[in-house]
């Protein structure tokens, strides 16, 4: 006898998505409060380190850049994701997904980058957050597309 194939619904797919990238979003959001005495130090708002100083050079700002980018990108993805899924619309749900994964793993880079080498202290527990919704997201399985209504 056959062994029974086990395929998941798409909306367990993209409710597991959606989960994965709340977490996302979560973690960017606990990293930059936590550590929001060095995103001002970034902007240069701290007169003790001018942005462009030794103490400050110019690459921090693109990383402030960078990340707000990619929050911006990763609300854009929730919000697609929760439209798709309430309309019924989930086939078109992972259109986006390899940009998606492209921003994350740029995130995820940057991130640890800051961590170990400009040593923010704070960033361990959203950094495991991080890495977890990305497990979470490279273990779900791609969307099935059987919508024959568009042929």
């Amino acid at each position: 006898m056959a062994a029974k194939k086990f395929r998941m619904s798409n909306k367990a797919i993209v409710l597991i998505k959606l989960i994965s990238a709340l977490g996302l979003f979560f973690s960017c959001c606990l990293f930059f409060f936590l550590n929001l005495g060095i995103f001002k130090r970034d902007l240069g708002f701290d007169p003790d380190y001018p942005l462009g100083s030794a103490a400050n050079p110019w690459y921090n700002l693109a990383f402030l850049i960078v990340f707000l980018l990619a929050l911006c990108f990763i609300v854009y993805y929730i919000t697609n994701l929760v439209i798709r899924f309430e309309t019924k619309q989930l086939w078109k749900a992972d259109r986006l997904f390899i940009v998606y994964q492209i921003v994350f793993t740029a995130l995820l880079i940057i991130t640890i980058w800051r961590w170990f080498f400009i040593s923010i202290s704070n960033a361990m527990v959203p950094s495991v957050i991080m890495i977890l919704a990305g497990f979470i997201n490279l273990i779900t399985p791609r969307i099935v597309d059987n919508n024959n209504r568009d042929f």
